[in-house]
């Protein structure tokens, strides 16, 4: 394993459920979300400067927009348009979602928008749905326990989906032009109390996939093989996700979540914050999309 980096905490308000870092290059700044507290934040790292740049609306993800504004993905699986301080409700609810959330998003180079449906009540599972430029929703699958972080290999032919509560990260084989997902298989599987459960997830230029395991007091990476190739240990025992920024795409900052699952839990002492380290690689920008149907 690499020797343990530098870790640097960005902020610490603390964040109650921190998520989806995502670089906007645009403005050389990592926007972030903490959905519990209803506030998209935006760090630009050459002035220091943490402001909030969406208020009172609880994104389970969002998407950058081509011309810098924003897509939140909310309850009741409810999207709507942030810019200018102002939030527009683009589509009320996907059909027969309207009980449950989205959680994760990623958009994919052709502009699709790919977003996890957690479980409702009396349905035994959550799914994966592609949004096309068009607005057209499409399942691609089901049968998660909770459908989480999701990211595509360098060359866009592997998609991976991290199911939190089956402690697993599935890879699917992921058709460009089509936008379809076909052949899942198991990439990496979480065991032991130490393991943690796959949250976040995104992939390095070289193939190799980072995760946040919540529970597990760090960050790992796996290679493209599905070994795990090093763990970063932080000080705070729910990381939610990852995501490489910077000019040269080489820090990757992780979120973390301050909310006890079970009162007096033990969380850390810098739990909530937002991290970063530089990786000894480098990632790729997340697509925009003009997605407005």
């Amino acid at each position: 394993m690499t020797t343990q980096p530098t870790i640097e905490i960005i902020a610490q308000h603390p964040d109650i459920v921190g998520e989806c870092p995502v670089w906007d290059a645009s403005r050389s700044s990592l926007l972030w979300t903490d959905n519990r507290s209803e506030r998209i934040y935006r760090y630009t790292p050459a002035s220091g400067q943490i402001e909030t740049v969406v208020e009172g609306h609880a994104a389970y993800g969002f998407t950058l927009q081509d011309d810098g504004s924003l897509l939140l993905f909310l309850n009741n699986t409810r999207i709507a348009h942030a810019a200018h301080g102002q939030v527009t409700t683009v589509i009320e609810s996907l059909p027969g979602e309207e009980n449950t959330r989205f959680n994760d998003v990623l958009v994919d180079r052709a502009g699709r928008i790919l977003c996890g449906v957690l479980p409702t009540e009396g349905v035994s599972s959550g799914s994966l749905y592609s949004l096309s430029p068009d607005g057209q929703a499409t399942k691609l699958h089901d049968g998660f326990s909770l459908p989480n972080g999701m990211a595509f290999s360098p060359d866009d032919r592997q998609l991976y989906v991290a199911d939190t509560r089956a402690r697993q990260i599935l890879v699917f084989d992921y058709d460009l032009p089509s936008g379809a997902v076909e052949n899942p298989r198991t990439f990496a599987t979480f065991t032991g109390d130490d393991a943690g459960s796959p949250d976040g997830v995104t992939v390095d230029i070289d193939g190799g996939v980072w995760v946040a395991a919540t529970g597990s007091w760090s960050v790992s990476r796996f290679a493209p093989d599905g070994t795990l190739h090093r763990s970063i240990k932080l000080n705070a025992r729910k990381p939610t996700s990852v995501g490489f920024g910077g000019d040269d795409m080489a820090t990757l900052y992780v979120t973390t979540s301050s909310r006890e699952s079970t009162p007096g839990e033990e969380i850390g002492p810098a739990a909530g914050a937002l991290f970063a380290f530089q990786s000894g690689t480098s990632g790729t920008l997340e697509h925009t999309t003009n997605w407005r149907p």
